[in-house]
């Protein structure tokens, strides 16, 4: 069978996988050998990370299901709270309410950094929002982030501009209390049951990767939530990600696919960043018709995993890191042991390279309008 798994079934990989893993105390291991991939998307072009890029990858990429070839073998586990979990040294937050299950610690900031310079290494920008950087010099400007954590991205806001007040909010409560570069005045809040702000507060709003927090029927309610505290004529910046990978090769298909049925099962959307724009235009009709969204710009921008120079090579550490974080869990989706899935995490980082996978980041930003 050698190491090449790209002509089994996702079962098929499983099985190959748990046996190799099996061998492992007999058979010394043997390192993956880097071959060409043969498939018609080979040929096809490689897509830049450029801030032009189109929303869609290359047309000669067949666009695939995210779902399809997903293993779903633990029910439980699919639902897996932090609540559940005694044995870890990991950190979580403590809001029942909330089904956001990464960790929120050091460990889990020391990610968040890195995928935060991949971000601005791939949009080129902290502020994709262009038109409010006129108002960004201004002291009577208030920033608020949503999911600010520790306050990565105030801070290199900040860096930029020093005159407005930076405002977070995160379940987060002991992450967002450390002390920021931007002295911003950071609570704790959880954008589901209402943001602890007045309305009007804000002329910048900004919230980015929480598709694995916002079940998909809450999505239109949290931007109305966002625009409710932006003040007529702000604007809002919102940055989330499609749980779809391009060129996948079967252990990266097993994984992803694996993955966002598990987020889909928990009511998610795994397709958050297309779906962003028709968020923002429900915004009327939650409102009663008292605010709506105006000037609604979208920038999709496609990342290399795993290749195409340093933004490829984060993109690739986020992942891997994200993925293992979640070793809590998936390997009991997946039917499989912590070894097989360590296994299993080596060969997605292997074919990503080798099959110049990518992922769809999409930003969009709108000015609220109050009537």
């Amino acid at each position: 069978m050698g190491n090449d798994l790209s002509k089994l079934s996702p079962k098929g990989v499983i099985h190959a996988i748990r046996t190799r893993s099996q061998r492992k105390t007999q058979t010394p291991p043997q390192s993956i050998k880097a071959e060409s991939v043969t498939s018609n998307l080979a040929s096809s072009p490689a897509p830049t990370p450029n801030p032009a890029s189109t929303p869609l990858p290359p047309v000669s990429v067949a666009r695939p299901s995210a779902i399809d070839g997903a293993v779903l073998n633990d029910e439980d586990a699919v639902y897996w709270h932090p609540s559940q979990d005694e044995s870890s040294d990991r950190e979580y937050h403590q809001v029942q309410s909330s089904d956001y299950f990464l960790p929120l610690d050091m460990q889990e900031q020391s990610r968040l950094d890195l995928q935060h310079h991949m971000l601005v290494m791939l949009f080129k920008d902290l502020i994709i929002c262009t038109p409010v950087k006129q108002i960004m010099t201004k002291k009577s400007t208030k920033v608020l982030d949503v999911g600010c954590a520790m306050g990565t991205w105030l801070d290199a806001v900040y860096r930029i501009y020093l005159n407005p007040e930076y405002h977070g909010v995160d379940i987060a409560d002991e992450l967002n209390q450390w002390d920021k570069m931007s002295l911003a005045k950071c609570v704790f809040g959880n954008v589901l049951e209402g943001l602890p702000y007045e309305d009007n507060t804000f002329n910048f709003v900004h919230q980015r990767l929480l598709f694995t927090g916002v079940p998909k029927a809450k999505w239109p309610a949290v931007v109305a939530e966002l625009a409710r505290v932006t003040k007529h004529g702000g604007w809002i910046q919102m940055l989330e990600y499609d749980m779809v990978t391009y060129r996948q090769g079967p252990s990266s298909k097993m994984l992803g696919e694996t993955f966002a049925a598990m987020l889909d099962k928990r009511g998610m959307d795994i397709r958050a960043g297309t779906n962003l724009v028709g968020y923002m235009k429900e915004v009327a009709t939650i409102s009663g018709g008292s605010m709506r969204l105006a000037n609604i710009t979208q920038k999709t921008v496609s990342c290399p995993l795993g290749w195409g120079g340093k933004v490829g090579d984060l993109f690739m550490q986020d992942s891997e890191k994200a993925v293992m974080t979640m070793k809590t869990f998936l390997p009991k989706i997946m039917g499989m042991s912590n070894e097989a899935y360590d296994d299993l995490v080596g060969e997605f980082k292997s074919e990503c390279t080798r099959n110049q996978s990518f992922g769809n980041f999409t930003c969009v930003y709108a000015q609220v309008v109050k009537n």
